[in-house]
């Protein structure tokens, strides 16, 4: 079994691949800025506009936040959560990421839009800075922890009382059929996340750290996704280049596009959701 400093390098690595995605491309959209999401678009259920931004508005406008709050994104990519937030909210925002070309960038891109505020470093969620934060939130990024339980227990104790704990991501159904559960376990390996907890799991961390089930929304109707007759040969092909790169020690691109690709099948047949989540520690 890989270690726990192997498994961050490993991840570390495999972000560095994310912006020459096919797949990422498709499903966040591109904002044409210095930081971009690494993050998915989604529909706006108020009719607006198609974007990664839809879920910043979803997630500040679910909870209560003190006026300028202390705020830690738990595995920020490029900053742009914060970039596009911090503007609007006020307060101190911390990034923290294991790719030290994503904490360039993205500090970068703060300086250029005269956001001080807001400020990104190379850290690992399992070992967050000091708190204490009015709000934690990670998108599409706790999933890649290869302990759930561990890794929530260290965000809740970084809470102030009363703060908040958001989780984005994709989190598969309990009791799946064992065709579907393979396709999970291939978006597992694929985009490193060797656990990624259902609903179910990830709100018993959040009990067990001591916090309290907040509101929570099934993103999935607001998810892109294309149909099962273009995705079928791209995926063969995908699972094709993969299985020999693997082979030779390479393969990050394939993998994390044919786990891409792997997860819309799962999103459009209800095997995996995506959820926000929210917890709050007492205050």
């Amino acid at each position: 079994m890989a270690t726990a400093e192997a498994h961050r390098r490993d991840v570390a690595k495999y972000y560095r691949w994310l912006d020459k995605l096919e797949w990422m491309r498709v499903m966040r959209g591109e904002t044409g800025n210095g930081a971009q999401p690494v993050h998915r678009a989604l529909r706006d259920p108020d009719g607006g506009e198609t974007s990664p931004g839809v879920v910043h508005r979803l997630m500040a406008g679910a909870i209560p936040l003190p006026a300028n709050p202390r705020v830690l994104d738990a595995g920020c990519g490029y900053g742009a959560t914060m970039l596009d937030l911090a503007p609007k909210l006020g307060g101190e925002w911390l990034g923290i990421t294991l790719s030290d070309v994503q904490v360039k960038r993205g500090n970068e891109e703060a300086a250029a839009r005269g956001l001080p505020d807001v400020r990104l470093e190379v850290g690992s969620f399992d070992a967050p800075p000091p708190g204490p934060f009015d709000w934690i939130y990670g998108i599409e990024s706790l999933i890649h922890s290869p302990d759930p339980g561990s890794t929530i227990a260290a965000l809740a104790a970084r809470l102030a009382p009363g703060g908040w704990l958001t989780i984005v991501d994709d989190m598969p159904e309990d009791a799946l059929p064992p065709e579907a559960a393979t396709r999970v376990d291939t978006f597992r390996r694929c985009w490193r996340a060797p656990v990624a907890p259902g609903r179910a799991a990830w709100l018993a961390h959040a009990a067990a750290a001591g916090l309290e089930p907040g509101p929570e929304i099934d993103l999935t109707p607001l998810t892109l996704s294309r149909p099962m007759a273009e995705l079928a040969p791209r995926i063969a092909a995908r699972a094709r280049e993969a299985r020999w790169k693997r082979l030779l020690g390479l393969g990050y691109r394939s993998e994390a596009d044919l786990g891409g690709m792997t997860l819309e099948t799962l999103l459009a047949d209800g095997s995996m959701r995506y959820r926000m989540l929210t917890a709050r520690r007492p205050a």
